[in-house]
């Protein structure tokens, strides 16, 4: 599966056509063809990195969930479950810079929920490393120690579904991901017949795409990729019967 999102996503396709375009370049026969690849290969980075592409691109998954703005209305809820994004095990950096920033909107609107609903416990899923320094950045931050619980078993969101009902069971809970992350969360979620109340974060560019910078820039060929990358995996996970 990451193997296939990595060529499919725009960077994953500009950088197939530059190095066909560099092979084809070494042979005379195939030089007019070389530079058709590595054109085509600049204006896919192009396009893709316009904030108005990525925006359209991204929109539609980001803002298909509102954002939470009332936990008490929830009153049957008691767990806020954040899934993991990415950390690094270096002691070299400070704990909060061990975590990507889409870790750290996710450990910034958990703390945000438990402070409404400090009757809920708090349940970090996903990759192992990731999960611990959640963990630890919570406890830092002032949640007892006792109320965050780790499911670091799961290397994927199919994996995080399927675990989860052992900690939750039929209860409703928060789910905390990224808003580009949620309708695929959601999707294998509800596909294990869990009832998950979505708080999206980490939202990447404004909801009306024409808002969007619409100069080239590397961030939005990120924003492109990502979007990409949950469009396919939604696909995969439905082809699999798993969403």
């Amino acid at each position: 599966m990451n193997m296939i999102t990595a060529l499919v996503v725009p960077s994953g396709v500009a950088l197939t056509l530059y190095v066909l375009g560099l092979l084809a370049g070494a042979a005379a026969r195939t030089r007019a063809l070389s530079w058709w690849l590595l054109a085509s290969s600049g204006m896919v980075t192009v396009i893709f990195s316009s904030g108005l592409v990525a925006a359209s691109l991204m929109s539609p998954l980001e803002y298909e969930e509102p954002v939470l703005e009332d936990p008490a209305r929830y009153a049957d809820a008691r767990h806020i479950v954040v899934l993991t994004a990415w950390g690094s095990d270096d002691n070299n950096l400070p704990l909060t810079a061990r975590l990507n920033a889409s870790s750290v909107y996710r450990v910034m609107l958990a703390l945000e929920l438990h402070q409404s609903r400090p009757d809920c416990d708090i349940i970090v899923s996903g990759e192992p490393v990731a999960a611990r320094l959640i963990r630890e950045v919570m406890v830092t931050f002032g949640v007892p120690a006792e109320k965050v619980r780790l499911e670091d078993t799961s290397h994927s969101t199919a994996e995080s579904a399927r675990n989860l009902r052992a900690f939750v069971g039929d209860r409703s809970f928060f789910l905390v991901t990224s808003a580009g992350h949620m309708p695929r969360s959601l999707a294998v979620l509800r596909r294990q017949g869990l009832e998950a109340i979505p708080a999206p974060t980490d939202h990447q560019l404004p909801k009306d795409w024409w808002r969007a910078d619409a100069m080239p820039r590397p961030a939005s060929l990120v924003v492109s990729d990502l979007a990409i990358h949950e469009m396919v995996g939604l696909l995969w996970y439905r082809l699999l019967g798993r969403a």
